[in-house]
Order: C-alpha cells, then structure tokens, then sequence
C-alpha cells in the first residue's frame, strides 16, 4: 500500500483524498478567486463583461504556451526562454508568407515545420547535457537577431485578410484562440494524466537516473517536450498576426516571464516530476487578470515586472512548503 492509500474499516484499499494532497489544486484555485475578489472591491470595470473578455482572450495566448511548455518543466528541464521570440518570429515568418501570396495552409505548414526544426534542436541541445536555460537564452537571442536583420526591425503585414477568420472569428461568440486554449488544456491535461507518455515523462523529471536505468529514453522525451513548447508558441504567434494582420518583434515582450509565472502560479514543481496542465491553465488566468488589474490601476510597466515576480516567488516558496508537508505525513 502506498502513501497516497488508505485501509477502510472493511479492510478494503481506497486513495486517501485528504485535504493535504489537495492542497496544492485548492492553493491555484484560491489564488484566483482572492484575485477576483479584490478586483471585485477596488476596481469596478475589472469586473465588467468587456474586461472579462479581454482577460480571457490574454489568458488564452499566455496559456498556450505556458501549457505546452508545462512539459518542459515537468521533464526537468525548468523552463524555454526562447518561447517569445519563438512566437515573435512565428508572426512574422507567417505575415511575410502570407504578403507573398501564400495559401493560408501552406504559411501554416511551413511556419510550424520551422518552430518544430527549432524546438527539436533546442531539446537535442539539452538532451546531450547542455543547460536548457543557457541553450534556450542562446536560441531566443539569435532568432531576435535573425528577426532584427530580417525585417530591420520593421513591422511585417500580411497585405491580405484571408487569414483574418483564425484570429479574428468568435464561433459560438468565443474567440478562436480561447476555443485552441481549451482544446490544448484539455488534450495536454490527459496525455500527462491518462497515458504511458506522460507516466514516462513525469518519472524523467522525478529521477532521470531511475528513468534510464528502467529502459526509458530521457533524451527523447526531452526532445519531443520542447518541440511542442515551440509548436505553442508558434500557434500564439499565427493567432495574433492573423488577428492584428501584422508581425513585429516586439508582440511578445514579456511573454516568457508571463507563461513561466502561470506554470508556477500553477502549482508545477520548478525541479521537476509534478505538474499539471490544467492548473498551468488556471495560473495563466491569474496572470492575465493581475496583468490586467495592475494596467486598470495605472500601475507603470516596472511596477507589474515587479509584482509579477513577486507573485512567482510567493508561489514557488509556498508549494514547497505545501509538499514538504504533504511528503512528511
């Protein structure tokens, strides 16, 4: 019998659903609705039905990529710092074939392929022992180099709308980006939970040595990890240059330091081997709307750096007190 069991009064097997193994959903959860709740008392027009929608549609692309990223994290690689410029690049590269009369299916297939080249080598890199965060610092930079010559630092237009229905259609009233939001959560949140992949990738994180000594193939597993963050943040990347109809280095900004704060907020171990997409779904809420409330409040850009870090530092401290409690009873 395990830790995570008990012994009924029958004699019976049954998970021991304590409050203490719930405590870190319930700790996500609850740091939403405190958001919530002081918007609610401080600012009226947080609460409004349009500032809703516009937290929802910024959730939605944070949350893209911090949920495909969540594997990177639980596989023990920490966290991509090249994911903004990934996306950035993604916008642009889509624009640019998109304005030379490209299919919208073939800008698609091609902008993909290069995020997946990316990402691939990027998971290759760490894979063979080099640093994720010294390798993925090292492949942001260049590609914000390669994007800086590229467009001399100019904005990049489609020059057509015929992409304008991916960004810009709301099906059922809801934008396309949050329906991809939610299909993503769901899709990532069973793969971690339902099948021999995510079993094989959380035991990677867990103990990497155990994982290769038990036949598994770590290096692979980090390779696909980080092919999928690059593929999410590529899909971020289409979604906003087909609804601005336009790619810029700079839509991004912040963008790293946002989904890697979701990820936490969300309750993922920062060492790896525990995480979960869907409450990296709900840390990407909490971060749109604390971004959201602080830009009501007139807080300045250093002022929002600042809280969110802080709100990243609280996170990550109490969740490690949470399980080392949860791991001493």
């Amino acid at each position: 019998m395990t830790s995570a069991e008990v012994l009924t009064e029958t004699g019976a097997v049954r998970p021991d659903w304590s409050w203490r193994r719930a405590s870190v959903p319930l700790a996500v959860v609850g740091a939403v609705v405190g958001l919530a709740v002081v918007g609610w008392f401080t600012t009226p027009e947080f609460v409004t039905y349009r500032n809703m929608q516009s937290i929802v549609r910024s959730a939605a692309l944070i949350g893209i990529i911090a949920v495909t990223m969540t594997g990177i994290t639980i596989a023990g690689s920490f966290f991509s710092l090249s994911v903004s410029q990934t996306a950035a690049m993604a916008a642009i590269g889509f624009a640019a074939f998109m304005s030379w009369g490209w299919p919208v299916w073939a800008a698609l297939l091609v902008t993909f392929a290069i995020a997946a080249a990316s990402g691939a080598a990027q998971g290759g890199a760490v894979a063979l022992g080099g640093n994720p965060i010294v390798v993925t610092l090292a492949v942001g930079a260049v590609l914000f180099g390669a994007g800086a010559w590229l467009t001399d630092n100019k904005t990049v237009r489609t020059g057509t709308d015929a992409s304008d229905w991916i960004g810009a259609s709301r099906p059922l009233g809801i934008p396309t980006q949050t329906w991809a939001f939610v299909a993503i959560t769901v899709v990532a949140a069973t793969i971690l939970a339902r099948t021999r992949f995510g079993r094989e990738l959380t035991l990677v994180g867990a103990n990497r040595l155990a994982a290769a000594a038990s036949g598994l193939r770590p290096g692979k597993i980090t390779v696909y990890v980080f092919t999928v963050s690059s593929l999410g943040a590529a899909l971020a990347g289409v979604f906003t240059a087909s609804q601005f109809g336009q790619g810029r280095l700079d839509q991004f900004d912040g963008a790293d330091i946002d989904s890697i704060a979701a990820i936490l907020v969300g309750g993922a171990a920062i060492q790896g081997g525990e995480g979960s997409a869907s409450r990296t779904a709900v840390g990407a809420v909490f971060i749109a709307g604390l971004q959201n409330l602080m830009v009501l409040r007139g807080f300045s850009y250093g002022v929002r750096i600042l809280l969110v870090g802080a709100a990243i530092l609280v996170s990550v401290s109490a969740f490690t007190l949470l399980r080392a409690r949860r791991r001493l009873t």
